[in-house]
């Protein structure tokens, strides 16, 4: 209808005509008096922010000035006592109120009377990643649980081994009324990120203005919003009478158009009426659009109908298809972030702008980092992975074939980094896809067939050739010799038997079926009879085996007589064995409050430091001495299975010559 039309192009016309009235008698009336509330209002923001900058810089010249200091950078490196530098409260740190010192070693942060302060709202990061992953800042204002906190720091250099201080002082009322001009009073507060503030200057109670604005210095998740209570004075003619002239136009303005809107309205409200009411029972279904098919092309809001009604159509089609494909996306996503963090091989993916968007808790583990060191972080792989292993990798990944996988030892196990080169799903850019497996445990049951197949094969065909050759020889030989030849098959045999008996035993304590039998026993007598035992052996070297007691003990301590006579027999045996003629061999029970400690000390070549672990591991042997003496490599392993089946342990301590083997028992075995 044309009516229609007309009306509306009546009630647009007015309501421009309107707004260019209002808009013109704003500028007649106020002239340039908003720029000069937005001039002086920005001017004061300015002071502020000029004092705050020049307060960071004092904190950063102090930050320098310790930085400078060696007892600093020292404790940064290594911890220890607190440098001596720091001794003179404010005035030895640069006026600050707080002291924050940063390196590889340990992290230490130092405020009057609070022990307890660490940054909050950073980007949810600790100071330590603060300053050595984005360095030390240059003046920001950071929000404490406490209140704002302007900061500033120094660094020595860039890299991880960097040692860093930050100086920071709070900005309470007191400090903050020290920065501010005469007359002024300014407050700061934290918005919520998706705050949208301006810089505002209004009218304010005793004849002074209110002053809002966003200061740049603020660093965290939110927004740090200034407000200066300030004279009226800073404003030339004030603010109160400009702001009530160009209210009244706008009003009136605002109630003309409002008159001639009223023409439009009774003019669509009919046929919008039946356009509202067939859109609110517009659904899903089909059958839903049958009241906006009525009323379609009878006038233009009947074409506005049709169109609403193929515009539905098309819509549904797309969110039909839209919904199948987000929810196949959903499904799909959620089951390979599921599959990535259920792994036990760690995932590592690095986009092509080097930043990590992958990192299971697998890789984590395995790589002894926190995730938030290397997921999001840009240039985070190739600083946890190092710049030797870091191009390896890219270049394994980038070749055409070949080995991809990388042997490292790291962190005490051996690790497997398998790399590849994917396409991104946008852009021309490949992501790096890292996988990482832990073969320590493949490595050693590869090592452990080794070593006994090593071992078996050595310390069975030996006493096989030798029973083999004495047997054979038995017949032909006199009876003199006879006997010795079956006397040398005996000791064979019986050799043979110790070893299998090793190893079963062995088997049994490490399954668990050897379960200590726990009577009270006394130590010094089942050294004593483990001496009396192996003397006449120790006494065919030269060898003496002395004892002797030290410290408190206990008159018993509850035990399995017979696995502890075992492990110390074992202990002995082998200091005998290894110890030189005419030397003397140790047995020492020594009692402390929490441990009794079974001390065995020879004078023989002992066993290198780097080895004190290894030597308790199946079928090992020193390399000092497996080509002189003779042995299967399971005595020592046997006793460290017997002393943790009781809750001790066994192990060697640090001597100048000679072995010191260790069994220890928990003193409160002699308790119950």
């Amino acid at each position: 209808m044309r009516y229609q039309l007309v009306a509306l192009a009546l009630a647009c016309v007015t309501a421009v005509a309107v707004a260019v009235g209002a808009l013109f008698l704003w500028a007649t009336l106020s002239g340039d008096g908003g720029d000069r509330e937005t001039r002086a209002a920005e001017a004061e923001l300015a002071l502020l922010q000029a004092a705050l900058d020049a307060r960071a810089e004092g904190l950063r010249r102090g930050a320098e000035a310790l930085i400078a200091d060696q007892d600093v950078v020292a404790f940064a490196g290594t911890g220890g006592a607190v440098p001596g530098v720091l001794d003179g409260g404010r005035i030895s740190r640069g006026g600050a109120d707080y002291v924050l010192i940063s390196g590889p070693g340990p992290r230490s942060v130092f405020e009057g009377g609070i022990a307890d302060s660490l940054l909050v709202g950073a980007t949810n990061a600790s100071p330590a990643q603060l300053l050595l992953l984005q360095g030390a800042p240059d003046g920001a204002i950071f929000q404490f649980p406490g209140g704002p906190i302007l900061a500033a720091g120094a660094r020595t250099g860039p890299g991880t081994n960097a040692a860093a201080v930050v100086l920071g002082v709070r900005l309470d009322d007191t400090e903050l009324q020290a920065l501010a001009a005469p007359g002024r009073r300014v407050t700061l507060t934290w918005l919520e990120p998706d705050a949208t503030p301006r810089t505002w200057l209004s009218a304010a109670p005793d004849r002074r203005v209110r002053i809002e604005g966003v200061v740049p210095l603020g660093h965290g998740e939110g927004i740090l919003l200034a407000t200066i209570d300030a004279p009226a004075q800073v404003v030339p003619g004030g603010v109160a009478g400009r702001a009530q002239t160009p209210f009244i136009a706008v009003v009136a303005g605002g109630a003309l158009a409002v008159l001639s809107l009223l023409l439009l309205t009774r003019a669509l409200g009919h046929g919008i009426g039946e356009l509202r009411s067939a859109l609110a029972v517009a659904g899903p279904s089909i059958e839903g659009l049958q009241p906006l098919e009525a009323i379609a092309g009878r006038d233009e809001v009947g074409r506005a109908a049709a169109e609403a009604v193929e515009a539905f159509g098309r819509t549904r089609a797309l969110m039909d298809d839209a919904i199948d494909e987000a929810r196949t996306a959903t499904a799909r996503q959620l089951l390979g972030e599921h599959v990535i963090r259920s792994m036990h091989e760690g995932v590592l993916v690095e986009r092509s702008d080097t930043t990590c968007i992958v990192c299971n808790p697998a890789a984590t583990l395995l790589l002894d980092v926190r995730a938030g060191d290397i997921l999001g972080v840009r240039g985070g792989m190739a600083q946890v992975l190092g710049d030797d292993l870091y191009p390896r990798l890219l270049e394994r990944a980038a070749a055409d074939g070949g080995q991809r996988v990388e042997l490292v030892a790291w962190a005490g196990r051996d690790l497997t980094f398998d790399a590849y080169l994917v396409p991104e799903l946008r852009g021309e850019g490949h992501s790096l896809l890292v996988i990482i497996r832990d073969v320590s445990a493949v490595l050693e049951v590869e090592q452990l067939k080794r070593d006994v197949v090593s071992v078996v094969s050595h310390e069975l065909r030996t006493p096989l050739t030798v029973i083999g050759s004495s047997l054979g020889m038995v017949n032909e030989a006199p009876p003199e010799m006879q006997r010795q030849l079956i006397s040398t098959a005996e000791r064979n045999v019986l050799r043979m038997r110790e070893l299998v008996d090793d190893m079963l035993d062995l088997a049994r304590l490490e399954s668990g079926q050897a379960a200590p039998n726990l009577e009270p026993q006394s130590l010094v007598d089942i050294c004593h009879e483990v001496a009396s035992l192996l003397g006449p052996q120790a006494q065919a070297k030269g060898i003496r085996v002395l004892e002797a007691t030290d410290g408190d003990l206990p008159a018993y301590l509850r035990c399995d007589r017979r696995q502890v006579s075992r492990a110390i027999t074992n202990l002995v045996t082998n200091a005998i064995k290894f110890s030189p003629e005419q030397s003397d061999v140790w047995i020492v029970v020594r009692g402390e409050p929490e441990w009794v400690h079974i001390d065995v000390v020879d004078s023989g070549p002992g066993v290198p430091l780097e080895e004190h672990e290894r030597v308790f591991t199946r079928f090992y042997r020193a390399t000092n001495t497996r080509e002189r003496v003779t042995g299967t490599g399971l005595g020592l392993p046997i006793v460290r299975q017997i002393a943790e089946l009781h809750g001790g342990r066994a192990g060697l301590m640090q001597t100048e010559q000679g072995a010191y083997f260790r069994f220890s028992l928990p003193r409160s075995l002699g308790e119950a």
